[in-house]
Protein backbone atom coordinates (compact mmCIF):
# COMPACT_ATOMS: atom_id res chain seq x y z
CA UNK A 1 0.00 0.00 0.00
CA UNK A 2 1.17 3.53 -1.09
CA UNK A 3 1.32 6.35 1.63
CA UNK A 4 2.22 9.61 1.64
CA UNK A 5 5.12 11.36 3.81
CA UNK A 6 6.67 13.82 4.47
CA UNK A 7 10.29 14.60 6.21
CA UNK A 8 11.74 17.71 7.08
CA UNK A 9 13.90 20.15 9.25
CA UNK A 10 12.64 24.05 10.25
CA UNK A 11 13.59 26.73 12.52
CA UNK A 12 11.52 24.53 15.46
CA UNK A 13 13.86 21.00 14.67
CA UNK A 14 17.29 22.38 14.14
CA UNK A 15 19.91 25.45 14.36
CA UNK A 16 20.71 27.54 11.50
CA UNK A 17 24.00 26.02 10.65
CA UNK A 18 22.34 22.23 10.48
CA UNK A 19 19.50 23.99 8.29
CA UNK A 20 22.10 25.62 5.87
CA UNK A 21 23.97 22.52 5.44
CA UNK A 22 20.73 20.38 4.78
CA UNK A 23 19.12 23.26 2.03
CA UNK A 24 19.14 22.28 -1.45
CA UNK A 25 20.93 25.28 -3.74
CA UNK A 26 19.65 25.71 -6.68
CA UNK A 27 19.96 23.14 -9.19
CA UNK A 28 20.69 20.36 -6.67
CA UNK A 29 16.48 19.94 -6.16
CA UNK A 30 16.35 18.27 -9.22
CA UNK A 31 19.46 15.90 -8.57
CA UNK A 32 18.33 15.20 -4.99
CA UNK A 33 14.76 14.35 -6.57
CA UNK A 34 15.80 12.06 -9.14
CA UNK A 35 18.55 10.30 -6.74
CA UNK A 36 15.71 9.83 -4.22
CA UNK A 37 13.35 8.28 -7.18
CA UNK A 38 16.16 5.41 -7.49
CA UNK A 39 15.39 4.23 -4.24
CA UNK A 40 12.45 1.24 -4.91
CA UNK A 41 10.14 2.55 -1.96
CA UNK A 42 9.91 6.10 -3.54
CA UNK A 43 7.61 6.95 -6.14
CA UNK A 44 6.53 10.02 -6.38
CA UNK A 45 8.83 13.44 -4.70
CA UNK A 46 8.89 16.67 -3.97
CA UNK A 47 11.97 18.47 -2.51
CA UNK A 48 10.88 22.19 -0.63
CA UNK A 49 13.63 24.62 0.64
CA UNK A 50 11.97 27.42 2.33
CA UNK A 51 14.36 29.68 3.56
CA UNK A 52 17.01 26.85 4.71
CA UNK A 53 14.06 24.26 6.31
CA UNK A 54 13.84 21.45 3.90
CA UNK A 55 11.09 19.25 3.24
CA UNK A 56 10.96 15.92 1.06
CA UNK A 57 6.98 15.12 0.46
CA UNK A 58 6.96 12.02 -1.50
CA UNK A 59 4.90 8.88 -2.04
CA UNK A 60 6.27 5.25 -1.22
CA UNK A 61 5.19 1.95 -0.77
CA UNK A 62 7.25 1.35 2.29
CA UNK A 63 7.18 4.25 4.52
CA UNK A 64 10.04 2.89 6.95
CA UNK A 65 12.53 2.18 3.83
CA UNK A 66 11.64 5.88 1.93
CA UNK A 67 12.20 7.30 5.87
CA UNK A 68 15.76 5.85 5.56
CA UNK A 69 16.54 6.16 2.05
CA UNK A 70 15.41 9.93 2.53
CA UNK A 71 17.42 10.14 6.02
CA UNK A 72 20.21 8.90 4.06
CA UNK A 73 19.87 11.09 1.30
CA UNK A 74 19.67 14.31 3.13
CA UNK A 75 22.59 13.42 5.79
CA UNK A 76 24.70 13.15 2.62
CA UNK A 77 23.95 16.03 0.59
CA UNK A 78 24.97 18.05 4.15
CA UNK A 79 28.06 16.07 4.60
CA UNK A 80 27.00 14.38 8.15
CA UNK A 81 25.75 11.14 9.66
CA UNK A 82 22.30 10.29 9.21
CA UNK A 83 22.32 9.74 13.37
CA UNK A 84 23.35 13.16 13.47
CA UNK A 85 20.43 14.81 11.31
CA UNK A 86 17.88 12.34 12.43
CA UNK A 87 18.17 13.77 15.52
CA UNK A 88 16.49 17.12 14.44
CA UNK A 89 14.12 15.69 11.79
CA UNK A 90 10.41 15.28 11.69
CA UNK A 91 8.39 13.24 9.93
CA UNK A 92 4.78 12.80 9.16
CA UNK A 93 2.22 10.41 7.34
CA UNK A 94 -0.64 10.53 5.26
CA UNK A 95 -3.13 12.85 6.41
CA UNK A 96 -0.68 14.46 8.87
CA UNK A 97 1.82 14.65 5.83
CA UNK A 98 -1.10 16.34 3.65
CA UNK A 99 -1.99 18.58 6.73
CA UNK A 100 1.53 19.54 7.18
CA UNK A 101 2.10 21.21 3.58
CA UNK A 102 -1.09 22.93 3.95
CA UNK A 103 0.57 24.51 6.68
CA UNK A 104 3.70 25.14 4.98
CA UNK A 105 1.97 26.45 1.84
CA UNK A 106 -0.25 28.55 4.14
CA UNK A 107 3.01 30.22 5.74
CA UNK A 108 1.46 28.73 9.61
CA UNK A 109 4.94 26.98 9.84
CA UNK A 110 7.02 29.96 9.07
CA UNK A 111 9.18 31.91 11.69
CA UNK A 112 6.93 34.81 10.62
CA UNK A 113 2.79 33.09 10.63
CA UNK A 114 1.25 34.17 6.79
CA UNK A 115 4.68 34.46 5.48
CA UNK A 116 3.92 35.11 1.72
CA UNK A 117 7.36 34.42 0.59
CA UNK A 118 6.66 30.66 1.31
CA UNK A 119 3.59 29.91 -1.53
CA UNK A 120 6.08 30.85 -3.84
CA UNK A 121 8.89 28.31 -2.91
CA UNK A 122 6.14 25.71 -2.47
CA UNK A 123 4.80 26.66 -5.98
CA UNK A 124 8.51 26.45 -7.55
CA UNK A 125 9.26 23.64 -5.84
CA UNK A 126 6.20 21.55 -7.08
CA UNK A 127 6.60 23.16 -10.40
CA UNK A 128 10.38 21.63 -10.30
CA UNK A 129 9.37 18.65 -9.33
CA UNK A 130 7.08 18.63 -12.32
CA UNK A 131 9.60 19.16 -14.85
CA UNK A 132 11.59 17.17 -13.73
CA UNK A 133 9.12 14.38 -13.91
CA UNK A 134 9.47 13.16 -10.27
CA UNK A 135 5.60 13.79 -9.03
CA UNK A 136 2.67 11.45 -9.54
CA UNK A 137 -0.82 11.77 -8.97
CA UNK A 138 -1.06 11.98 -5.45
CA UNK A 139 1.71 14.60 -5.33
CA UNK A 140 -0.38 16.38 -8.10
CA UNK A 141 -3.30 16.28 -5.94
CA UNK A 142 -2.09 16.82 -2.70
CA UNK A 143 0.06 20.02 -4.31
CA UNK A 144 -2.39 21.56 -5.93
CA UNK A 145 -4.71 21.38 -3.41
CA UNK A 146 -2.66 23.16 -1.17
CA UNK A 147 -1.76 25.83 -3.06
CA UNK A 148 -5.39 26.36 -3.83
CA UNK A 149 -6.00 26.78 -0.63
CA UNK A 150 -3.30 29.41 0.14
CA UNK A 151 -4.89 31.23 -2.22
CA UNK A 152 -8.29 31.06 -0.93
CA UNK A 153 -6.70 32.07 2.44
CA UNK A 154 -5.06 34.90 1.05
CA UNK A 155 -8.30 36.21 -0.08
CA UNK A 156 -10.17 35.80 2.68
CA UNK A 157 -7.70 37.30 5.14
CA UNK A 158 -6.79 41.04 4.68
CA UNK A 159 -4.00 40.02 6.54
CA UNK A 160 -2.07 37.64 4.44
CA UNK A 161 -2.51 39.62 1.54
CA UNK A 162 -0.24 42.54 2.87
CA UNK A 163 3.37 41.70 2.27
CA UNK A 164 4.74 39.70 5.15
CA UNK A 165 8.55 38.50 5.48
CA UNK A 166 11.10 38.40 8.10
CA UNK A 167 12.72 41.30 6.91
CA UNK A 168 9.56 43.51 6.54
CA UNK A 169 8.71 42.17 9.95
CA UNK A 170 12.02 43.72 10.79
CA UNK A 171 11.76 47.08 9.28
CA UNK A 172 8.40 47.54 10.81
CA UNK A 173 10.12 46.88 14.41
CA UNK A 174 13.37 48.67 14.29
CA UNK A 175 11.89 52.26 15.13
CA UNK A 176 9.92 50.84 18.37
CA UNK A 177 13.45 49.49 19.62
CA UNK A 178 14.52 51.37 22.59
CA UNK A 179 17.44 53.29 22.22
CA UNK A 180 20.56 52.86 24.08
CA UNK A 181 20.61 54.08 27.70
CA UNK A 182 23.13 56.71 26.92
CA UNK A 183 20.52 58.55 24.84
CA UNK A 184 17.79 58.41 27.04
CA UNK A 185 19.68 59.62 29.69
CA UNK A 186 20.78 62.49 27.83
CA UNK A 187 17.53 63.68 26.82
CA UNK A 188 15.96 63.32 30.32
CA UNK A 189 19.28 65.48 32.24
CA UNK A 190 18.47 67.81 29.17
CA UNK A 191 14.63 68.44 29.71
CA UNK A 192 15.01 68.32 33.48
Amino acid sequence: MSELLVLGISHKTAPVELRERVALPDGRAEEFLRELLAEDAVHEAVAISTCKPHRDLSRDRDPVDAETAALGRLARQAGIRPTELAEAIYSARNCDAARHLFRVACGLESMIVGENEVQGQVKRAYEAALDAGVTGPLSNRVFSAALATRQASAHRDRDLRERVSVPSVAVDLAPRIDRPPGRAQRRRVGHG
